[in-house]
């Protein structure tokens, strides 16, 4: 399987407006790391669908908009085409329901994918414009792995102190923030956390200095999932 975590998941429904939860009467922080990990844990025994606004950069591309438009200049690319691609925002819709099964469906400028885990197997699918999706056996959780796996597998990579953030409320829902930062000084790892008190992974970032840029907001939050989710698309 992509990601299989020996903690308990849970799946999340994405439907609707954004839910207004706020988390419980949990004590004040004394401990970061041991915080996350709660909050981590109670992800992967969530269930829910969440709909993220997405950032995504890989390594070499231009640092801002600005820099990746003037790539485009003399091309043949018109400038809100050029906007769009040089944003590098785009919309994911996860499907979560652990340990057995979530779905991701990706839609950035220029490119549509499906990736799914069940019991069955994982699947990478392409939407290529109007024609049938190509599906494929997949290896690797994709660009926004971080999103289905707990915090500890970065916190042990990383290999540096956590520390809290100022809370923050995301798709109307208070959450607690987290961020750990370390590495060698030519390529420093960043990564953030945004969980309300329940377990849900509000907001994820995970950046690389000088490499990789991924993050994800949730806009919109419902509770459970639908057996839909997990069928593959025709091809």
């Amino acid at each position: 399987m992509l990601v299989k975590v020996v903690v308990a998941l849970v799946g999340v429904s994405l439907v609707g407006s954004a839910c207004t939860m706020e988390s419980g009467s949990d004590p004040p922080v004394r401990d970061p790391r041991a915080r996350l990990d709660v909050l981590g844990e109670r992800w992967m025994t969530s269930v829910a669908t969440i709909t993220y606004r997405t950032t995504e950069r890989d390594p070499g591309e231009a640092a801002s908009p600005h820099q990746c438009l003037r790539q485009f200049v003399g091309d043949t690319v018109d400038r809100q085409t050029g906007m769009m691609i040089c944003s590098g925002t785009g919309e994911m819709r996860l499907a979560w329901e652990p340990p057995d099964r979530w779905r991701m469906d990706e839609v950035s400028p220029g490119r549509s994918l499906v990736l799914i885990s069940t019991p069955d197997g994982d699947v990478r699918c392409r939407i290529v414009g109007p024609f049938a999706p190509r599906c494929a056996a997949a290896e690797g959780v994709g660009r926004f792995g971080s999103l289905v796996a707990p915090p500890t597998l970065t916190l042990d990579e990383i290999g540096a102190l956590v520390t809290v953030e100022a809370e923050r409320t995301i798709a109307g829902i208070r959450s607690e923030c987290f961020m750990v930062e370390g590495g060698p000084a030519d390529a420093i790892h960043r990564a953030e956390w945004c969980y309300s008190g329940d377990g849900l992974l509000l907001f994820a970032l995970d950046q690389v200095e000088g490499g990789r840029v991924t993050i994800a907001e949730a806009t919109e939050v419902s509770t459970g999932v639908s057996d839909r989710d997990f069928i593959v698309p025709s091809t």
